[in-house]
Protein backbone atom coordinates (compact mmCIF):
# COMPACT_ATOMS: atom_id res chain seq x y z
CA UNK A 1 0.00 0.00 0.00
CA UNK A 2 1.42 3.67 -0.92
CA UNK A 3 1.04 7.06 -0.06
CA UNK A 4 0.36 9.27 -3.28
CA UNK A 5 -0.03 13.13 -3.08
CA UNK A 6 -3.47 14.14 -4.25
CA UNK A 7 -2.84 15.64 -7.90
CA UNK A 8 -4.26 17.19 -11.02
CA UNK A 9 -3.11 13.66 -12.82
CA UNK A 10 -4.32 10.93 -10.43
CA UNK A 11 -7.72 12.93 -9.77
CA UNK A 12 -8.24 12.32 -13.27
CA UNK A 13 -7.47 8.53 -12.84
CA UNK A 14 -10.03 7.80 -9.84
CA UNK A 15 -13.07 9.50 -11.69
CA UNK A 16 -16.27 7.57 -11.21
CA UNK A 17 -15.06 6.88 -7.32
CA UNK A 18 -16.37 8.80 -4.62
CA UNK A 19 -13.88 9.68 -1.52
CA UNK A 20 -14.00 9.07 2.19
CA UNK A 21 -11.78 11.62 3.67
CA UNK A 22 -9.31 10.63 6.70
CA UNK A 23 -9.65 13.43 9.50
CA UNK A 24 -11.90 16.34 10.50
CA UNK A 25 -11.46 19.42 8.96
CA UNK A 26 -13.87 21.54 8.01
CA UNK A 27 -10.92 24.25 6.29
CA UNK A 28 -8.82 21.07 4.58
CA UNK A 29 -12.36 20.62 2.96
CA UNK A 30 -12.60 24.09 1.73
CA UNK A 31 -9.29 24.05 0.40
CA UNK A 32 -9.49 20.85 -0.95
CA UNK A 33 -12.75 21.48 -2.77
CA UNK A 34 -11.48 24.98 -4.09
CA UNK A 35 -8.57 22.78 -5.69
CA UNK A 36 -10.40 20.35 -7.14
CA UNK A 37 -14.07 20.32 -7.64
CA UNK A 38 -14.68 17.56 -5.41
CA UNK A 39 -17.73 17.93 -3.45
CA UNK A 40 -19.63 15.90 -4.93
CA UNK A 41 -17.49 13.01 -4.53
CA UNK A 42 -17.73 13.55 -0.81
CA UNK A 43 -18.84 10.75 1.15
CA UNK A 44 -17.64 10.76 4.70
CA UNK A 45 -15.35 11.19 7.14
CA UNK A 46 -13.04 8.92 9.20
CA UNK A 47 -12.22 10.92 12.86
CA UNK A 48 -11.48 9.12 16.06
CA UNK A 49 -12.19 12.24 18.08
CA UNK A 50 -15.06 12.09 19.43
CA UNK A 51 -16.27 15.16 19.63
CA UNK A 52 -15.63 15.23 15.81
CA UNK A 53 -18.03 12.58 15.10
CA UNK A 54 -22.13 12.98 13.93
CA UNK A 55 -23.13 14.85 10.73
CA UNK A 56 -21.09 17.68 9.11
CA UNK A 57 -22.89 20.12 6.84
CA UNK A 58 -20.89 20.78 3.80
CA UNK A 59 -22.00 22.54 0.84
CA UNK A 60 -25.05 22.04 1.53
CA UNK A 61 -24.45 18.09 2.65
CA UNK A 62 -25.05 15.95 5.47
CA UNK A 63 -21.32 14.03 5.85
CA UNK A 64 -21.24 11.24 8.06
CA UNK A 65 -18.00 11.46 10.61
CA UNK A 66 -17.21 7.92 11.68
CA UNK A 67 -14.70 6.20 13.90
CA UNK A 68 -12.00 4.12 12.28
CA UNK A 69 -14.13 0.75 12.82
CA UNK A 70 -16.15 1.89 10.00
CA UNK A 71 -13.14 1.50 7.37
CA UNK A 72 -14.15 -1.90 7.26
CA UNK A 73 -17.52 -1.14 6.19
CA UNK A 74 -16.79 0.58 3.13
CA UNK A 75 -16.98 -0.72 -0.24
CA UNK A 76 -12.99 0.02 -1.36
CA UNK A 77 -13.54 -1.05 -4.90
CA UNK A 78 -16.06 2.26 -5.11
CA UNK A 79 -14.13 4.57 -2.78
CA UNK A 80 -10.62 6.03 -2.04
CA UNK A 81 -9.08 6.85 0.94
CA UNK A 82 -7.85 10.51 0.96
CA UNK A 83 -5.90 11.62 4.29
CA UNK A 84 -7.13 15.43 4.69
CA UNK A 85 -4.91 15.91 7.75
CA UNK A 86 -1.34 18.20 8.06
CA UNK A 87 0.18 14.26 10.07
CA UNK A 88 -0.62 12.12 6.83
CA UNK A 89 2.63 10.78 7.49
CA UNK A 90 1.40 9.52 10.57
CA UNK A 91 -1.70 8.70 9.69
CA UNK A 92 -0.24 6.63 6.39
CA UNK A 93 1.45 4.55 9.00
CA UNK A 94 -1.87 4.42 11.13
CA UNK A 95 -3.52 3.13 8.64
CA UNK A 96 -0.70 0.49 7.33
CA UNK A 97 -1.13 -1.47 10.38
CA UNK A 98 -5.05 -1.74 9.85
CA UNK A 99 -6.05 -4.90 8.09
CA UNK A 100 -9.38 -3.70 6.93
CA UNK A 101 -7.46 -0.91 4.55
CA UNK A 102 -4.29 -3.12 3.82
CA UNK A 103 -6.17 -5.90 2.00
CA UNK A 104 -8.25 -3.81 0.35
CA UNK A 105 -6.54 -0.54 -0.60
CA UNK A 106 -3.48 -0.09 -2.98
CA UNK A 107 -3.21 3.33 -2.26
CA UNK A 108 -3.75 6.33 -0.27
CA UNK A 109 -3.96 9.80 -1.23
CA UNK A 110 -3.29 12.63 0.87
CA UNK A 111 -4.22 16.36 0.24
CA UNK A 112 -1.79 18.92 1.43
CA UNK A 113 -3.45 22.14 2.25
CA UNK A 114 -1.50 25.26 1.78
CA UNK A 115 0.40 25.54 4.47
CA UNK A 116 2.04 22.06 4.42
CA UNK A 117 2.37 22.31 0.55
CA UNK A 118 4.47 25.62 1.45
CA UNK A 119 6.45 23.31 4.76
CA UNK A 120 6.85 20.54 2.31
CA UNK A 121 8.75 23.03 0.06
CA UNK A 122 10.99 25.09 2.40
CA UNK A 123 11.82 21.43 3.93
CA UNK A 124 12.99 19.68 1.24
CA UNK A 125 15.02 22.79 0.28
CA UNK A 126 16.72 23.09 3.09
CA UNK A 127 17.17 18.77 3.89
CA UNK A 128 20.68 19.17 3.63
CA UNK A 129 22.02 22.47 5.44
CA UNK A 130 23.33 22.16 8.80
CA UNK A 131 21.42 23.51 11.89
CA UNK A 132 22.02 26.41 13.42
CA UNK A 133 22.03 28.00 16.60
CA UNK A 134 18.92 29.25 16.63
CA UNK A 135 16.02 28.35 19.63
CA UNK A 136 11.97 29.28 18.33
CA UNK A 137 9.23 29.70 20.89
CA UNK A 138 5.66 29.85 20.18
CA UNK A 139 2.89 30.11 23.28
CA UNK A 140 -1.08 29.71 22.75
CA UNK A 141 -3.73 27.84 20.89
CA UNK A 142 -3.06 27.07 16.85
CA UNK A 143 -3.25 29.77 14.61
CA UNK A 144 -7.08 30.13 13.30
CA UNK A 145 -7.96 30.52 17.64
CA UNK A 146 -5.70 33.93 18.41
CA UNK A 147 -6.42 35.13 21.93
CA UNK A 148 -4.93 37.94 22.88
CA UNK A 149 -1.89 37.66 24.87
CA UNK A 150 -1.81 34.23 24.19
CA UNK A 151 1.11 34.05 22.09
CA UNK A 152 3.39 35.87 23.82
CA UNK A 153 2.94 33.96 27.40
CA UNK A 154 3.02 30.92 29.49
CA UNK A 155 5.61 28.50 29.96
CA UNK A 156 7.58 29.26 27.04
CA UNK A 157 7.73 33.23 27.60
CA UNK A 158 9.12 32.51 31.18
CA UNK A 159 11.85 29.82 29.61
CA UNK A 160 12.59 32.89 27.17
CA UNK A 161 13.23 35.46 30.10
CA UNK A 162 15.40 33.24 31.77
CA UNK A 163 17.54 32.61 29.02
CA UNK A 164 18.19 36.56 27.62
CA UNK A 165 18.59 36.87 31.99
CA UNK A 166 21.26 34.19 31.44
CA UNK A 167 22.74 35.39 28.52
CA UNK A 168 21.49 32.64 26.00
CA UNK A 169 20.97 35.47 23.41
CA UNK A 170 24.81 35.44 22.86
CA UNK A 171 25.40 32.37 21.08
CA UNK A 172 21.68 31.65 20.46
CA UNK A 173 18.97 33.63 18.01
CA UNK A 174 15.96 33.61 19.83
CA UNK A 175 12.83 33.31 17.59
CA UNK A 176 9.14 34.21 18.59
CA UNK A 177 6.10 33.12 16.05
CA UNK A 178 3.62 35.81 17.36
CA UNK A 179 0.60 37.15 15.74
CA UNK A 180 1.81 40.80 15.17
CA UNK A 181 5.42 41.24 15.27
CA UNK A 182 5.27 45.17 15.70
CA UNK A 183 3.37 44.51 18.68
CA UNK A 184 7.24 43.85 20.47
CA UNK A 185 9.12 46.47 18.98
CA UNK A 186 10.46 47.18 22.92
CA UNK A 187 12.44 43.81 22.51
CA UNK A 188 14.44 44.44 19.56
CA UNK A 189 17.42 45.91 21.46
CA UNK A 190 18.16 42.75 22.27
CA UNK A 191 21.41 41.30 20.63
CA UNK A 192 19.66 38.08 18.88
CA UNK A 193 15.97 38.28 19.32
CA UNK A 194 13.49 38.07 16.48
CA UNK A 195 9.61 38.29 16.89
CA UNK A 196 8.23 36.62 13.05
CA UNK A 197 4.47 35.79 12.51
CA UNK A 198 2.56 32.80 12.50
CA UNK A 199 0.60 33.84 9.47
CA UNK A 200 3.76 34.81 7.91
CA UNK A 201 3.96 30.44 6.91
CA UNK A 202 0.90 31.22 4.29
CA UNK A 203 1.95 34.77 3.33
CA UNK A 204 1.72 35.79 -0.35
CA UNK A 205 5.11 38.09 0.40
CA UNK A 206 7.76 35.51 -0.87
CA UNK A 207 10.54 37.31 1.53
CA UNK A 208 8.33 37.35 5.03
CA UNK A 209 7.44 33.34 3.71
CA UNK A 210 11.09 33.19 3.28
CA UNK A 211 12.42 34.19 6.93
CA UNK A 212 9.79 32.00 8.49
CA UNK A 213 10.45 29.07 7.63
CA UNK A 214 14.23 29.11 7.36
CA UNK A 215 14.30 29.43 11.29
CA UNK A 216 11.76 26.46 11.56
CA UNK A 217 13.90 24.56 9.11
CA UNK A 218 17.03 25.08 10.69
CA UNK A 219 16.31 25.62 14.32
CA UNK A 220 17.89 23.37 16.87
CA UNK A 221 15.27 23.34 19.66
CA UNK A 222 11.76 24.54 19.04
CA UNK A 223 9.52 25.20 22.59
CA UNK A 224 5.92 25.68 22.81
CA UNK A 225 2.79 25.73 24.74
CA UNK A 226 0.01 24.18 23.28
CA UNK A 227 -0.07 24.03 19.64
CA UNK A 228 2.52 22.42 18.36
CA UNK A 229 1.57 21.30 14.80
CA UNK A 230 3.36 24.30 13.37
CA UNK A 231 6.40 21.85 13.65
CA UNK A 232 4.96 18.82 12.52
CA UNK A 233 7.37 18.24 9.62
CA UNK A 234 10.70 18.80 11.67
CA UNK A 235 13.94 16.90 10.63
CA UNK A 236 15.12 14.22 13.47
CA UNK A 237 18.04 15.96 14.67
CA UNK A 238 15.77 18.93 15.60
CA UNK A 239 14.31 18.74 19.12
CA UNK A 240 10.90 20.19 20.18
CA UNK A 241 9.52 20.29 23.22
CA UNK A 242 6.01 20.89 24.73
CA UNK A 243 5.92 23.17 27.74
CA UNK A 244 2.60 22.74 27.99
CA UNK A 245 0.26 24.88 30.22
CA UNK A 246 -1.02 23.09 33.17
CA UNK A 247 -0.24 20.00 35.42
CA UNK A 248 -3.89 19.94 36.69
CA UNK A 249 -6.67 18.18 36.82
CA UNK A 250 -9.23 17.73 34.32
CA UNK A 251 -8.44 15.68 31.53
CA UNK A 252 -8.00 15.82 27.78
CA UNK A 253 -10.49 16.57 25.15
CA UNK A 254 -9.32 14.08 22.97
CA UNK A 255 -7.19 11.57 22.93
CA UNK A 256 -4.65 11.57 20.36
CA UNK A 257 -1.59 9.81 20.60
CA UNK A 258 1.50 12.35 20.53
CA UNK A 259 5.11 10.29 20.50
CA UNK A 260 6.06 11.22 17.22
CA UNK A 261 4.69 15.12 17.34
CA UNK A 262 7.18 16.10 20.00
CA UNK A 263 10.42 14.72 21.67
CA UNK A 264 10.20 15.67 25.03
CA UNK A 265 7.23 17.45 27.40
CA UNK A 266 7.87 19.02 30.94
CA UNK A 267 5.85 18.24 34.11
CA UNK A 268 5.79 18.70 37.40
CA UNK A 269 6.04 15.56 39.18
CA UNK A 270 6.45 11.59 38.28
CA UNK A 271 2.63 11.52 39.35
CA UNK A 272 1.75 13.85 36.76
CA UNK A 273 5.11 11.82 34.05
CA UNK A 274 2.76 8.95 34.85
CA UNK A 275 -0.69 11.06 34.25
CA UNK A 276 0.70 12.57 30.67
CA UNK A 277 2.16 9.39 29.20
CA UNK A 278 -1.19 7.90 29.85
CA UNK A 279 -3.29 10.89 28.37
CA UNK A 280 -0.78 12.08 25.67
CA UNK A 281 0.60 8.46 24.39
CA UNK A 282 4.09 9.70 25.75
CA UNK A 283 6.70 7.63 26.71
CA UNK A 284 8.82 7.73 29.46
CA UNK A 285 11.85 8.76 28.43
CA UNK A 286 10.13 11.60 26.53
CA UNK A 287 9.14 13.31 30.10
CA UNK A 288 11.19 15.70 31.84
CA UNK A 289 10.26 16.32 35.47
CA UNK A 290 11.54 19.45 36.15
CA UNK A 291 8.43 21.47 37.16
CA UNK A 292 7.06 24.56 35.03
CA UNK A 293 9.38 27.46 33.72
CA UNK A 294 6.28 29.64 34.65
CA UNK A 295 6.02 28.48 38.42
CA UNK A 296 9.56 30.85 39.06
CA UNK A 297 7.71 33.57 38.75
CA UNK A 298 5.51 33.33 41.56
CA UNK A 299 8.36 33.73 43.51
CA UNK A 300 9.03 37.42 42.26
CA UNK A 301 5.83 38.67 41.55
CA UNK A 302 5.36 42.20 40.00
CA UNK A 303 5.86 45.44 41.52
CA UNK A 304 2.93 47.95 42.01
CA UNK A 305 -0.01 45.30 41.22
CA UNK A 306 -2.67 47.36 42.19
CA UNK A 307 -1.86 50.56 40.78
CA UNK A 308 -1.81 49.13 37.49
CA UNK A 309 -4.70 47.09 37.95
CA UNK A 310 -6.90 49.29 40.23
CA UNK A 311 -7.25 47.15 42.83
CA UNK A 312 -7.69 48.66 46.65
CA UNK A 313 -4.47 47.97 49.31
CA UNK A 314 -5.76 45.77 51.61
CA UNK A 315 -4.46 42.89 54.43
CA UNK A 316 -5.54 39.95 52.39
CA UNK A 317 -5.66 38.66 48.72
CA UNK A 318 -7.40 36.02 47.86
CA UNK A 319 -7.59 35.05 44.14
CA UNK A 320 -10.15 33.41 42.60
CA UNK A 321 -9.37 31.19 39.20
CA UNK A 322 -12.65 29.17 38.14
CA UNK A 323 -11.98 27.36 34.72
CA UNK A 324 -13.91 28.19 31.73
CA UNK A 325 -17.29 26.35 31.03
CA UNK A 326 -18.29 28.37 28.05
CA UNK A 327 -15.58 29.24 25.94
CA UNK A 328 -15.00 32.32 23.83
CA UNK A 329 -16.29 32.39 20.70
CA UNK A 330 -14.05 30.24 17.62
CA UNK A 331 -13.54 27.87 20.61
CA UNK A 332 -16.93 26.78 20.64
CA UNK A 333 -15.44 22.74 20.48
CA UNK A 334 -14.17 23.05 24.20
CA UNK A 335 -17.46 24.28 25.93
CA UNK A 336 -18.65 22.04 28.69
CA UNK A 337 -22.23 23.38 29.35
CA UNK A 338 -23.76 27.10 30.54
CA UNK A 339 -23.80 28.11 34.43
CA UNK A 340 -27.03 28.79 35.64
CA UNK A 341 -27.29 31.90 37.81
CA UNK A 342 -26.81 35.25 37.69
CA UNK A 343 -23.47 35.90 37.76
CA UNK A 344 -22.47 32.98 35.00
CA UNK A 345 -19.91 32.24 38.05
CA UNK A 346 -19.96 28.87 40.04
CA UNK A 347 -20.75 28.60 43.65
CA UNK A 348 -21.80 32.37 43.28
CA UNK A 349 -24.87 32.18 41.36
CA UNK A 350 -26.85 35.44 42.30
CA UNK A 351 -26.17 39.28 42.92
CA UNK A 352 -27.25 38.92 46.20
CA UNK A 353 -24.82 36.27 47.30
CA UNK A 354 -22.40 38.43 45.60
CA UNK A 355 -23.32 41.83 47.41
CA UNK A 356 -23.18 39.50 50.72
CA UNK A 357 -19.79 38.51 49.95
CA UNK A 358 -18.47 42.16 48.82
CA UNK A 359 -19.61 43.06 52.54
CA UNK A 360 -18.14 40.31 54.47
CA UNK A 361 -14.95 41.02 52.51
CA UNK A 362 -15.11 45.07 53.26
CA UNK A 363 -15.74 43.68 57.04
CA UNK A 364 -12.26 42.04 56.89
CA UNK A 365 -9.89 44.31 54.94
CA UNK A 366 -10.10 41.59 52.52
CA UNK A 367 -10.15 41.63 48.75
CA UNK A 368 -11.08 39.22 46.36
CA UNK A 369 -9.57 39.20 42.63
CA UNK A 370 -11.21 37.05 40.19
CA UNK A 371 -9.01 36.47 36.96
CA UNK A 372 -10.80 34.69 34.28
CA UNK A 373 -9.66 32.17 32.01
CA UNK A 374 -8.67 33.16 28.89
CA UNK A 375 -10.72 31.06 26.92
CA UNK A 376 -14.20 32.22 29.16
CA UNK A 377 -16.72 34.04 26.82
CA UNK A 378 -16.69 37.65 29.00
CA UNK A 379 -20.46 37.53 27.99
CA UNK A 380 -21.31 34.60 29.70
CA UNK A 381 -20.36 36.54 33.13
CA UNK A 382 -22.67 38.65 34.76
CA UNK A 383 -21.15 42.47 36.03
CA UNK A 384 -19.62 41.38 39.25
CA UNK A 385 -17.19 44.43 39.80
CA UNK A 386 -17.56 45.44 43.48
CA UNK A 387 -15.87 47.60 46.12
CA UNK A 388 -14.13 44.59 47.45
CA UNK A 389 -14.07 42.28 44.62
CA UNK A 390 -12.02 43.18 41.41
CA UNK A 391 -12.47 40.93 37.90
CA UNK A 392 -9.50 40.60 35.91
CA UNK A 393 -9.81 39.71 32.33
CA UNK A 394 -6.82 38.59 30.11
CA UNK A 395 -7.91 41.67 27.55
CA UNK A 396 -6.83 43.64 30.66
CA UNK A 397 -3.55 41.60 31.37
CA UNK A 398 -2.49 41.62 27.87
CA UNK A 399 -2.75 45.11 27.62
CA UNK A 400 -0.44 45.21 30.70
CA UNK A 401 1.82 42.86 29.68
CA UNK A 402 1.03 40.77 33.15
CA UNK A 403 1.54 36.90 33.13
CA UNK A 404 -0.79 35.47 35.88
CA UNK A 405 1.60 33.62 38.02
CA UNK A 406 3.72 37.07 37.90
CA UNK A 407 0.33 38.43 40.50
CA UNK A 408 -0.48 35.06 42.07
CA UNK A 409 2.60 35.84 44.58
CA UNK A 410 0.90 38.50 46.01
CA UNK A 411 -2.37 35.97 46.86
CA UNK A 412 -2.39 35.28 50.82
CA UNK A 413 -4.79 32.21 49.25
CA UNK A 414 -6.55 30.45 46.43
CA UNK A 415 -9.62 29.51 45.04
CA UNK A 416 -9.94 27.51 42.12
CA UNK A 417 -11.78 24.28 40.39
CA UNK A 418 -10.38 22.12 38.28
CA UNK A 419 -7.45 25.00 37.00
CA UNK A 420 -4.33 23.78 36.49
CA UNK A 421 -3.27 27.39 38.55
CA UNK A 422 -3.88 25.70 41.67
CA UNK A 423 -1.19 23.38 41.29
CA UNK A 424 1.58 26.33 40.38
CA UNK A 425 0.18 27.89 43.16
CA UNK A 426 1.05 25.13 45.43
CA UNK A 427 4.38 25.53 45.50
CA UNK A 428 3.71 28.46 47.76
CA UNK A 429 2.51 26.42 49.92
CA UNK A 430 -0.43 28.72 50.94
CA UNK A 431 -4.15 27.80 51.98
CA UNK A 432 -6.13 26.91 48.69
CA UNK A 433 -9.65 25.93 48.26
CA UNK A 434 -11.89 24.00 45.77
CA UNK A 435 -15.35 24.90 44.44
CA UNK A 436 -16.82 21.35 43.52
CA UNK A 437 -20.84 22.50 43.54
CA UNK A 438 -20.53 21.22 39.79
CA UNK A 439 -18.14 18.46 40.28
CA UNK A 440 -20.69 15.52 39.05
CA UNK A 441 -21.65 17.61 36.29
CA UNK A 442 -18.05 18.87 34.99
CA UNK A 443 -17.07 14.97 35.70
CA UNK A 444 -19.76 13.97 33.46
CA UNK A 445 -18.77 16.49 30.84
CA UNK A 446 -15.34 16.95 30.61
CA UNK A 447 -13.58 14.08 33.31
CA UNK A 448 -11.04 13.90 35.58
CA UNK A 449 -7.34 12.73 35.70
CA UNK A 450 -7.97 10.98 39.34
CA UNK A 451 -10.60 8.60 39.64
CA UNK A 452 -11.45 9.85 43.25
CA UNK A 453 -11.00 13.63 42.40
CA UNK A 454 -11.85 14.77 46.04
CA UNK A 455 -8.60 12.86 47.16
CA UNK A 456 -6.08 14.75 45.22
CA UNK A 457 -7.06 18.88 45.92
CA UNK A 458 -4.90 19.61 48.00
CA UNK A 459 -6.73 22.58 50.06
CA UNK A 460 -10.17 23.39 51.65
CA UNK A 461 -13.65 21.66 49.45
CA UNK A 462 -16.21 24.25 49.00
CA UNK A 463 -19.63 22.92 48.14
CA UNK A 464 -21.91 26.12 49.07
CA UNK A 465 -22.17 29.67 49.37
CA UNK A 466 -21.51 29.30 52.77
CA UNK A 467 -18.46 27.32 53.04
CA UNK A 468 -17.16 29.59 50.16
CA UNK A 469 -17.84 32.28 53.13
CA UNK A 470 -16.82 30.38 55.55
CA UNK A 471 -13.16 29.91 53.89
CA UNK A 472 -12.63 33.87 53.36
CA UNK A 473 -12.97 34.39 57.26
CA UNK A 474 -10.59 31.68 57.93
CA UNK A 475 -8.17 33.64 55.83
CA UNK A 476 -8.83 36.57 57.80
CA UNK A 477 -8.42 35.03 60.79
CA UNK A 478 -5.26 33.30 59.52
CA UNK A 479 -6.60 29.73 60.15
CA UNK A 480 -5.22 27.15 57.53
CA UNK A 481 -7.52 23.99 58.25
CA UNK A 482 -6.41 21.69 55.04
CA UNK A 483 -2.75 22.79 55.86
CA UNK A 484 -1.89 18.96 56.71
CA UNK A 485 -3.72 17.94 53.60
CA UNK A 486 -2.46 20.12 51.32
CA UNK A 487 1.63 19.15 52.74
CA UNK A 488 0.43 15.33 52.37
CA UNK A 489 -0.13 16.30 48.74
CA UNK A 490 2.03 18.81 47.95
CA UNK A 491 4.66 15.79 48.05
CA UNK A 492 2.84 13.83 45.68
CA UNK A 493 1.76 16.60 43.18
CA UNK A 494 4.94 18.47 42.84
CA UNK A 495 8.69 17.47 42.76
CA UNK A 496 10.10 20.88 43.69
CA UNK A 497 9.29 23.51 45.79
CA UNK A 498 11.94 26.59 44.44
CA UNK A 499 12.37 28.88 41.52
CA UNK A 500 15.34 26.82 39.55
CA UNK A 501 12.14 25.20 37.13
CA UNK A 502 13.87 27.20 33.78
CA UNK A 503 17.70 26.62 35.32
CA UNK A 504 16.32 22.54 35.53
CA UNK A 505 14.82 22.82 31.81
CA UNK A 506 17.91 23.92 30.52
CA UNK A 507 20.02 21.61 31.96
CA UNK A 508 17.78 18.15 31.26
CA UNK A 509 17.96 19.36 27.56
CA UNK A 510 21.99 20.10 27.62
CA UNK A 511 20.96 23.60 25.49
Amino acid sequence: MKLERLVQENIERITGKGIVCYGRSESYLRELCARFPLQDKLRGIIDDNKRSQGDLLFCGRQLPVMDSSALSRIDWSENILLITDGYYREHYEALCRNNCVTEKVDTIYFFPNQNTECELEYREHYQNYALEDIIVFRSGPQTSVYVKGMDFADNARALFEYMLAQGYNQRYKLVWLVKNPQEFDKWRNYKNVEFLSFDWAVSENREERDRYFRVLCLAKYLFFTDAYGFARNCRPDQTRVQLWHGCGFKTRVNFVRCEKRYEYTTVVSEVYSKIHQDVYGLRADQMLVTGYAKQDWLFSPTGDWQEKLGVAKAQKYIFWLPTFRMARPGLEDLNEYDLKGQTGLPIVRTYEELSQLDGLLQSLDMVLVLKLHPFQDREKIGRVDMENIVVLDNEQLADLDIQINQLLGHADAMISDYSSAAVDYLVLDRPIAFTLDDAEEYEESRGFVFPDIKEWLPGKELFSFEDFCSFVREIGADIDSAKEKRKMLRGKLLQYGDDNNCRRIVEALRI
